[in-house]
């Protein structure tokens, strides 16, 4: 090979290189978009398994519960068919709750909120229109501010709800309100399949309370102690979006 060919191939091999380094630093600065394959996640939570086996909570999530109320039970499980992870709850009688603060998270830069979950069992003749009803397998909330004064978004697995119905609620003598949606109820555990949703979280809380918060925490409940009787649910992911999948 001569000088001059040697040359140009060396000099192609590094425009390659730099060329497909500018690409890869591009990929990780901004995501490129390719029909069919949605952008990555800017914050999920996989709920992975814990040194402490299933009995243990996901890190960074708190359990709360009610003063004079048998507490829910929520366990890390591992999917029969791999080897992720999911959350389970359970509640006899009780409720509970787990909380983790998503600081990371800005409502006003990801806005889509996407989750998938799966219904075991319903509390018997739970209606959370109706105060002494107000039970739910599995509710998520969304929310901001602090013990003296909170408000949230509340996306519910309901059961004798009408799905697509929503309300309001509040508790801890008025400090903490809630916009509620019922997504599922009743009608979606006959098959026992996951089910990924979708929502603007970003829009349902501007509209329900008039602005966009700072700062977020995410709730995930489990109750029946208002009907006395049981339920039970599955939380597979949770995370925040730019862009809508769906």
């Amino acid at each position: 090979m001569s000088f001059k060919k040697f040359f140009l191939a060396i000099s192609a091999v590094i425009a390659i290189i730099a060329i497909s380094s500018a690409v890869i630093l591009y990929i990780n600065r901004s995501w490129v978009s390719v029909p069919g394959i949605p952008a990555p996640a800017e914050w999920r939570e996989e709920f992975k398994a814990s040194p402490g086996g299933e009995t243990a909570l996901p890190d960074n999530w708190v359990l709360k519960t009610k003063p004079g109320t048998k507490s829910a039970i929520f366990t890390v499980k591992k999917h029969p068919e791999n080897s992720s992870y999911f959350l389970h709850m359970e509640a006899d009688k009780a409720s509970g709750s787990l909380v983790t603060q998503a600081d990371a998270v800005d409502l006003r830069k990801t806005p889509y909120f996407r989750w998938r979950w799966k219904a075991g069992k319903l509390p018997e003749g739970a209606d959370g229109r109706i105060k002494n009803r107000d039970d739910q397998a599995i509710g998520i909330y969304i929310g901001a501010g602090n013990p003296l004064s909170n408000k949230s978004i509340s996306y519910r697995w309901d059961t004798d709800t009408p799905r697509g119905e929503s309300g309001s609620a509040v508790y801890g003598l008025g400090a903490i309100k809630t916009k509620w949606y019922t997504l599922r109820n009743k009608e979606d555990v006959s098959n026992g399949a996951w089910i990924t949703e979708e929502r603007n979280v970003a829009e349902d809380f501007k509209n329900a309370w008039g602005f966009y918060p700072a700062k977020v925490y995410i709730s995930v409940s489990c109750n029946s102690q208002y009907t006395g009787s049981s339920a039970s649910a599955d939380l597979d992911w949770v995370e925040f979006r730019q862009a809508p999948v769906k």
